[in-house]
């Protein structure tokens, strides 16, 4: 194998010049707790801990959508921020094809592959032979899912709640909307007030999203607030605010009384709105309304200081993450496909030891497959297309 190959091969190892290594580490962790509960949500019928805390823990991790959110917010507003900083405007044209180089590629071949899986799946399906009420309902499900591809391919599924092939894509629906308007909003509005009236901007949108989650979903529990574009932006707010303190109060320049103290006290208030809102039932209606806020608020303070804490930079820089970093997005979108595939051979083990090892079992398999199938994929269709987008525009650091 020649040593060129042989690079591009293990090139979701490598050290990039423009990247912050703590966000690396955000990003693994965040695509970490979102493949662990999808796993968890398959086998917590079977597997039950006796310890409550664990099960509130492993159902509340889809929060790393929420951590997704406040990533994508804090590096989109982060690059837009920058180039206007510097050229007192916005290239939009480059800004959307950078978007859809990276995004588009991996999107649709994976929406593809899962469509023609379960094309394959409804075939073999005799609704003759079946008396069971539940399996069904579950190919009457698929049946029309494939029936709704175009909402999935136009982007839909944060809008239309309809059943559809790719039952993640809601997240990256509300991303892909949300993007579209924020050059414009940005280029137009935000970036021509000062700080006040921008951060009064930010109050208002949080403000919004938490009455639009409050009026679907309290006092009775409505999954609908969990899905919706209007219900859950406000991450993403949290983290373009991310980026308004790092940038423009740095911890290290400000000159406070008791420094110390003030950040050993925001950290003590991160972890513990993070691990209060671990412990809550996620399909009570106070979570589905608070939970995005709270999460938001203890991931945001942890994110700034992943940028200036040594220890907390440290761990987050830890390069185990990085490869795991590299492939978050090709992991998102393909451990929905890898879960049903390998629990042919991971399901006869959990119904035989009905225990939190054979959970754990299941949690590193599918973690490891999701790994070695999101490794192939992004070799072969994400990675051409990003060395596409960085011939467009070589990405500069976060400064």
């Amino acid at each position: 194998m020649s040593k060129h190959r042989l690079r591009y091969i293990t090139s979701v190892f490598d050290k990039k010049s423009f990247e912050h290594e703590n966000l690396n580490g955000i990003r693994a962790i965040s695509i970490l707790s979102v493949v662990i509960y999808h796993v968890w949500v398959t086998v917590k019928e079977i597997v039950h801990s006796e310890y409550e805390f664990v099960n509130l823990c492993l159902g509340a991790l889809s929060s790393g959508v929420d951590f997704f959110f406040l990533l994508s917010g804090f590096l989109i507003y982060g690059g837009l921020r920058r180039e206007f900083d510097k050229n007192g405007k916005i290239n939009i044209k480059d800004f959307f094809v950078k978007r859809s180089l990276r995004i588009f590629p991996a999107y649709y071949f994976a929406l593809f592959v899962l469509y023609s899986f379960k094309r394959i799946q409804l075939s073999k399906f005799d609704i003759h032979s079946i008396q069971d009420p539940a399996a069904i309902a579950m190919f009457e499900s698929i049946r029309v899912g494939l029936s709704n591809v175009w909402v999935d391919a136009l982007y839909l599924t944060d809008i239309l709640r309809v059943p559809v092939v790719y039952d993640g894509g809601w997240s990256l629906s509300i991303e892909e909307h949300f993007y579209v308007v924020l050059p414009f909003f940005c280029v137009l509005f935000f970036f021509r007030i000062p700080l006040i009236p921008r951060l009064a901007v930010y109050l208002l949108g949080f403000s919004v999203a938490l009455f639009n989650r409050y009026s679907i979903s309290y006092p009775i529990a409505n999954l609908d607030a969990v899905y919706q574009l209007y219900c859950r932006f406000d991450s993403i707010l949290f983290g373009m605010l991310v980026y308004e303190m790092y940038h423009l109060f740095p911890w290290e320049t400000l000159h406070l009384r008791f420094k110390l103290f003030w950040s050993a006290l925001l950290l003590v208030l991160s972890f513990s709105l993070i691990l209060w809102m671990h412990q809550i039932d996620s399909s009570s209606a106070f979570a589905i309304v608070f939970r995005p806020t709270i999460v938001s608020v203890g991931f945001g303070i942890l994110m700034y200081f992943s940028f200036f804490i040594k220890p907390i930079k440290r761990f987050f820089s830890w390069s185990f993450f990085r490869p795991f970093a590299r492939l978050g997005y090709t992991a998102y979108l393909w451990h929905i496909i890898v879960i049903p595939v390998v629990a042919t051979k991971v399901t006869p083990i959990v119904l035989k030891n009905q225990n939190m090892l054979s959970a754990v079992y299941a949690f590193i398999y599918v973690i490891f497959f999701t790994f070695l199938t999101s490794w192939v994929v992004y070799l072969i269709i994400e990675l051409p297309f990003l060395r596409m987008k960085e011939k467009l525009v070589h990405p500069i650091k976060i400064q």
